[in-house]
């Protein structure tokens, strides 16, 4: 009957003995007669490069048919043990059934602590082949085989050792085991002296039937462990006469002891007479607080504080224990020690140190290269458990930080990538979390780069290797670990060909932030890019990449979309962006989220025409305004400039003239209302404001942009401060047209002649004839056309503000209601709203602080700035050059006196004004030369 537990499958992680029935035998005619031959499975599995994909991982499914002819089943052909594979086979192949021949094993087995674990599913239980091997299984006898009596402790070490999972994660009361062991009289006996008759792992705990000593029939259990011992000490009952006898017997009836009582296990040292007398020896001279030596003129002090050695974890250890390089036949028996060696005791752990960056520079007599007495101490060596060790938990950092600094001059000769870990440490999440909270569980030093096998991280054995980074996180952040497996930056899942990340690729190595603080949150995006550039880049184009470079902690970044651990491609479904989860990702943020919310191009670009074509010409068609626009009036405005030069000129001849004559100084032309000056002025304020808040989100990449949010308050409140503004505009706009209405209904006048009459701002042939006019002007071709109440400039700047703020302001709500917009229209739509929203305002911005700020206020006349609009009136003669056919029309109609008005401007007020004035024109053509440095920054 084949038994579901004593078996396993042909896969690296499986449980049983594959040898069994996996050997392959020369004898192929003997099993021709069964159909799947020997030959027939070396066919394949010969093949070195022969690997299969199992539960997602690539393993190798090569055989070595030297190692099965010299193991211990020669007799045995293929199908012996893999039944299932009679004929040539195309799926996994069953497990093997080992019991089928070992029975008696089995029964043990599963009566025993393995077995049980193994029963339950315990990942961490082992199985036949943990112990035995596979297809070159060996018998015990054999020195080669894992079974060997020498061979015995390293293999349960495998498990059984300090750091191991199931040291780590099983309540087993016994630690440290086999470093104990080696320690122990019996480890010495089979290291040291190579007694293969000393006792070891199995002949303690048995085989197969391994039971805790808690339950009754363990061969280590109260009432068995003496027959255990009995089986290599059979006079133990009377060498312990006198102690079974004794006090203990009798003032403890029932209490009689039992051998791990006395003698802990592992760690069956003998303590005599001998040894403590010669402890006394030794400090017959070294309890001299004055005892020294001198070397190279240096003075050593060899002095032994008893009280400090009796307290340390080695007041068990006598002198000769350490230093055991004394000479007996000397008069001074230490003469000939040297430095303690310190794998007498503790082999496995100098193993692993030899193996180390430490102990290869140590080794390598390398100057300040650490050994064991600079971390642990000497005689006061403390263990780890004790507060004031400098190996307790709490003190690593600063132990590891004597040598880790910067001005360290064995940090620099070991050219260390890290070179001020302490500090750098000290202000992680996890130096914080321990130097500021006390929180012991805080990773220190040694459990990222282990206690004693520090290698570099290029080396693949070390723990801070990147394909072992991952497990090395996962002692403390198993949760997280469990999602970065599962997901496509899995570094242990690469082949190879492309660069995924590990935990210290995003959350480096000594600088390790609070995934929730503003500092890692400003990071993470460009982590991100560091692999992903295209998409980085396409994603600081958006209003998050944007907001998120200007410091908005909040702005949506590649981690609140994809997931920071558990990332998937975007056609797995458990991908947080596949189409089942899109929609709940977007509604983090925006919880009235629609399916046409989703459609918004996230990563979409205007330069990829083939993908993105609505974009592409969106983006083009902006482009071609703005080229049109600039080119047309900056033209316009270079042809206007020789004239304007020829302006100053006559300015300063006419200055001279009306000095002299003073008539009309005081009359004046009203030519704004309050209300239109009002309304210019909020066009001034919601501009400027709209002007720097967008201008500065639009090249958030900029470092001028960074400084101009900082000054605002950050990127929220800049968007507080645009919207504010957007507000303000829309206010001042409704309130225009409904003095529109009131104008035409106090006027008493139809639309049409409202709209289209003779001084509306509405174009008509006479700013046609105007332009014409204007041009040959430019030329010398004609006298400075007679301008009418509205010039054709003007009227351009009037109809830009309304184009602008619907243009503007629409697009610039469909940014702010996105997800109200997206319930009639697609997503996509507020990708072609930015486009508009962002190169309208550039167009608008543009145009203000040039052109419309050279046709204003830079004209010869006026300069440098025009107060009319901030005071409403003009003086006469101005009016009277600047409006001729107007003042014309005036005078003749007899209105002329009407309009004018004599008053006498405050000089004080009409300074305000200019300074006012001053400073909007400089804010504005500062502006525009950050803009036009940005454009060509690229």
């Amino acid at each position: 009957m084949k038994s579901p537990y004593f078996s396993f499958s042909f896969r690296p992680d499986f449980f049983g003995l594959i040898s069994i029935g996996a050997i392959f035998v020369v004898l192929a005619g003997a099993t021709a007669a069964l159909g799947q031959s020997n030959q027939d499975c070396l066919d394949c599995h010969v093949d070195e490069e022969m690997t299969k994909e199992r539960d997602g991982k690539e393993i190798s499914m090569y055989v070595d048919f030297q190692k099965l002819l010299h193991s211990v089943h020669p007799e045995f052909s293929c199908i012996d043990c893999h039944e299932d594979a009679e004929e040539l086979h195309e799926s996994d192949l069953e497990r093997v059934n080992c019991a089928g021949c070992h029975f008696d094993e089995e029964d043990e087995f599963l009566e025993g602590i393995h077995g049980q674990k193994f029963v339950m599913g315990n990942s961490l239980a082992p199985s036949c082949q943990d112990c035995h091997g596979t297809h070159e299984i060996l018998p015990p006898s054999n020195p080669l085989s894992s079974t060997y009596k020498m061979n015995i402790p390293m293999t349960c070490g495998q498990c059984h050792r300090e750091g191991e999972p199931v040291a780590r994660n099983l309540d087993i009361s016994q630690h440290n085991i086999i470093e104990n062991y080696t320690q122990s009289i019996h480890g010495e006996g089979l290291f040291k002296s190579g007694l293969i008759v000393t006792a070891t792992c199995n002949d303690c705990h048995g085989n197969h039937k391994i039971l805790p000593h808690s339950e009754p029939e363990s061969s280590i259990s109260v009432e068995n462990i003496a027959n255990t011992c009995m089986t290599c000490h059979s006079r133990i009952e009377e060498v312990h006469q006198k102690v079974i006898k004794g006090e203990l017997w009798e003032s403890k009836p029932g209490a009689i002891p039992a051998c791990s009582d006395c003698h802990p296990p592992h760690e069956l040292n003998r303590q005599n007479l001998v040894v403590e007398i010669a402890d006394r020896t030794c400090l017959e001279c070294h309890a001299a607080p004055d005892v020294h030596k001198m070397v190279n003129g240096e003075v050593f002090p060899l002095f032994v504080d008893q009280s400090i050695l009796s307290a340390s974890a080695h007041e068990n250890i006598t002198c000769v224990k350490c230093h055991s390089d004394v000479s007996t036949s000397l008069g001074r028996p230490c003469e000939t020690t040297t430095r303690v060696n310190c794998s007498n005791c503790h082999a496995e752990v100098a193993e692993m140190y030899g193996e180390s960056g430490h102990g290869m520079a140590f080794l390598n007599n390398e100057e300040d290269a650490p050994y064991c007495t600079d971390c642990h101490g000497s005689h006061d060596t403390l263990s780890k458990d004790i507060e004031t060790s400098a190996t307790y938990r709490a003190n690593i950092p600063q132990l590891c930080g004597e040598c880790h600094q910067e001005d360290n001059s064995s940090t620099r000769k070991a050219d260390l990538k890290e070179t001020n870990a302490m500090v750098d440490y000290s202000q992680s999440v996890h130096g914080k979390g321990l130097m500021e909270k006390g929180l012991l569980p805080s990773a220190v030093c040694t459990d990222c780069h282990t206690s004693h096998h520090n290698l570099r991280d290029t080396d693949i054995r070390s723990s801070v290797h990147p394909k072992n980074i991952p497990n090395t996180c996962a002692q403390c952040h198993s949760g997280i670990f469990k999602e970065y497996e599962s997901s496509v930056h899995n570094i242990l899942m690469g082949d190879g060909d492309k660069q995924l990340p590990t935990c210290a690729d995003c959350h480096s190595a000594h600088t390790i932030t609070a995934t929730k603080e503003d500092q890692f949150m400003i990071q993470v995006t460009h982590q991100c890019g560091s692999c992903h550039e295209d998409l980085s880049d396409t994603y600081l184009e958006t209003i998050h990449g944007k907001s998120y470079e200007l410091g908005h902690e909040n702005a949506a970044k590649c981690s609140d979309c994809h997931g920071s651990h558990s990332v998937h491609g975007v056609d797995d479904p458990n991908s947080t962006i596949s189409p089942e989860n899109i929609l709940n990702t977007c509604q983090q943020c925006h919880e009235n989220a629609n399916s046409n919310f989703t459609g918004y191009l996230t990563h979409a670009t205007h330069s990829d025409r083939e993908n993105y074509p609505s974009l592409y010409y969106a983006f083009w068609a902006m482009t071609s305004l703005l080229i049109g626009v600039f080119g047309f009036f900056g033209i316009h405005t270079l042809l206007w400039l020789p004239r304007s030069i020829q302006g100053l000129h006559e300015r300063k001849n006419r200055s001279k003239e009306e000095s002299n004559d003073g008539s009309d100084r005081n009359k004046f032309i009203r030519r704004f209302t309050l209300s239109q000056r009002v309304t210019h002025l909020c066009v001034i304020i919601s501009f400027m404001a709209l002007a720097l808040t967008g201008m500065v989100l639009k090249f958030a990449h900029m470092e001028w942009a960074q400084i101009l949010a900082n000054l605002m308050g950050g990127a929220r409140s800049a968007a507080t401060i645009h919207r504010f503004a957007a507000v303000l505009t829309f206010a001042y706009f409704f309130y225009h047209a409904f003095s529109l209405f009131r104008i035409r209904a106090r006027q008493k006048k139809s639309w049409k002649s409202f709209i289209f009459g003779k001084n509306s701002m509405m174009f008509n042939l006479q700013d046609l004839k105007d332009f014409g006019a204007t041009l040959k002007w430019f030329f010398g071709l004609a006298p400075r056309p007679d301008y009418g109440r509205w010039t054709y400039w003007e009227k351009f700047d009037y109809f830009a503000v309304v184009w602008g703020v619907a243009i503007i302001g629409l697009s610039g709500l469909m940014l702010w209601f996105p997800e109200f917009f997206t319930q009639f229209l697609p997503g996509w739509i507020i990708n072609i709203a930015h486009i508009i929203h962002s190169d309208e305002a550039l167009l608008a911005v543009g145009f203000i602080f040039t052109v419309h700020f050279f046709n204003t206020h830079f004209r010869p006349s006026v300069f440098p700035v025009d107060t009319v609009i901030f005071t409403g009136m003009l003086s006469l003669e101005e009016f009277k050059r600047t409006r001729p056919r107007e003042y014309e029309e005036l005078k003749a109609s007899g209105k002329l006196e009407e309009t004018l008005i004599e008053q006498e401007l405050n000089p004080k007020w009409e300074q305000a004004v200019r300074i006012f004035g001053l400073m909007w024109l400089f804010i504005g053509m500062s502006l525009v030369g950050l803009i036009i440095y940005s454009l060509l920054q690229g």
